[in-house]
């Protein structure tokens, strides 16, 4: 088929099938498919909040629900265990929680942003606190994963 073709075949896609199949493009690297999906499309132009005011509020979005899923993910690990009755993997996982309750404060502070707000979005109860555990290792590594998240 040829190029033309396809284009008009394009430009009767619905957004989301289109941004789909222009989604498979960029994975294969198909740039010259995917540039020719998205110039399909109808274009735009938009009146919105700033970049830097977007890019922040995204940013700490991502961070509240990283944060969540990995803490959440580290209570069941953690249940299990406690099934088990293996001491050591217990201790291991609660090392991994207070590490990453106390990265996330650290990280906060440094973002400037309550870390409460953080911890409701991701659905991360406030009392839960398991920062006796923390390894300082560990925290110093979550601790940098969180300020590349959350910064601007």
């Amino acid at each position: 088929m040829r190029l033309i073709d396809t284009n008009k075949l394009y430009k009767k896609l619905a957004p989301i099938p289109a941004a789909t199949l222009a989604f498979e493009a960029n994975v294969r690297s198909d740039t010259a498919e995917m540039v020719a999906i998205t110039e399909s499309q109808p274009q735009f132009n938009f009146v919105a909040a700033s970049t830097a005011y977007r890019k922040r509020f995204m940013s700490l979005t991502q961070l509240s629900l990283i944060y969540g899923t990995f803490y959440w993910k580290s209570r069941a690990i953690l249940l299990q265990r406690l099934s088990t009755y293996d001491e050591n993997a217990v201790l291991k996982i609660a090392a991994t929680l207070g590490s990453l309750e106390q990265a996330l404060i650290r990280a906060c502070e440094q973002l400037a942003v309550n870390v409460e707000s953080v911890k409701q979005l991701g659905a991360v109860p406030a009392e839960d606190s398991y920062g006796e555990y923390a390894d300082e290792a560990l925290t110093a590594e979550y601790t940098e994963m969180f300020m590349g998240i959350g910064s601007d």
